[in-house]
Parts: structure tokens; sequence; C-alpha cells
């Protein structure tokens, strides 16, 4: 009998597995691409609503969860303040 050795990248549990990695990364892709857009979009806003947005709070949004930014974008029209709406400098 012929041994036959399959290139690994040939072989089914390769290629499932590299889907499955790939689809993975699709979708960790997307959802920091999505916040990405959305702390953009919610710097954007509190410059045009506060004139200034401090180093601190820009720091802040770009670390938050999306959870965190939906938040804060749905309360940037009624909040008193920078510091009201995500909290003030933290040292």
């Amino acid at each position: 009998m012929l041994n036959v050795i399959t290139p690994l990248q040939e072989t089914k549990a390769y290629q499932s597995i590299f889907a499955e990695g790939e689809a993975k990364g699709k979708v960790e892709g997307k959802a920091e691409g999505k916040a990405e857009g959305k702390a953009d979009d919610l710097k954007r806003l509190l410059r045009r609503r506060f004139n200034v947005l401090p180093a601190w709070a820009a720091q802040r949004i770009d670390t938050a969860s999306i959870t965190q930014l939906d938040a804060w974008l749905d309360g940037s029209f009624d909040a008193p303040s920078l510091e009201g709406l995500i909290g003030g400098e933290r040292n």
C-alpha cells in the first residue's frame, strides 16, 4: 500500500478550524469597527455640544463598550455638562 501524505491545509480538520477562526475574526472585526464608529460619532457630537473634548474624556470614550457608548449617545442631548454625562476626570 502506498502512503500518501496530505498537506495539512488540505485536511478537513484544518479547513474547518480555519473557517471557524475566520468567521470569528470577521465578527470581532465588525464589532470593533462598530465601536470605533460610535466613539467617533460621540466625540464629534460632544465637541459640537460642549465646544471642547478634553483628552481624558476622549480616552474614556475610546475604551468604552458599545453598550456604554449607546447610553452616552442617548444622553448626550440632555446632559447638563460633559462631566454629567460621562463623569469627571479620574486621577
